[in-house]
């Protein structure tokens, strides 16, 4: 009778011990949301803040063509200029702001499907595909396309 007791009383405390570990790690669940914002599980991380927005490169359009906006922040050392407002086909170009230079490097954000390439003129000539589906992609310009010398980068999409 006393190796019954023995065995039950074990499975008692195991199951109170298990009861107690859930009911802690329960509590601990909710301390992240009642806590300062910056705690939280180490497999938890909050995003990125997107970049800020910044002003480098000029952009002009020609005359009677609607002007689009394009956004352009810093991606670590690359200058990323968004391309998402625009569609179907046109011509722009893209200069140094006075008292700027160009970026080393250059990139363009497109939403797939607004067009087929992006053909880029500078001190060479480069066409980028832009993929007909999926989400936003960036599409990274060549070095040697233009150089410090340059003047400016015309810029045609469409199909």
């Amino acid at each position: 009778m006393t190796q019954a007791l023995a065995g039950r009383s074990r499975r008692a405390g195991a199951l109170t011990a298990l009861l107690i570990f859930l009911a802690a790690l329960g509590a601990c669940s909710h301390v992240a949301r009642l806590g300062p914002s910056h705690w939280h599980w180490p497999w938890r991380h909050a995003p990125a803040p997107p970049e800020p927005a910044v002003s480098e490169l000029l952009a002009e359009f020609p005359a009677g063509a609607s002007a689009a906006p394009l956004g352009q922040s810093w991606n670590r050392n690359n200058l990323r200029v968004a391309l998402t407002a625009l569609s179907g086909e046109g011509d722009f170009s893209l200069r140094p702001l006075p008292g700027h230079a160009w970026p080393i490097r250059l990139e363009f954000l497109v939403q797939p499907g607004s067009f087929a390439h992006l053909e880029i003129r500078g001190d060479e000539r480069v066409i980028l595909s832009v993929p007909a589906t999926g989400e936003a992609t960036v599409l990274a310009v060549p070095l040697g396309i233009y150089s410090a010398q340059t003047g400016l980068l015309r810029l045609h999409f469409g199909p």
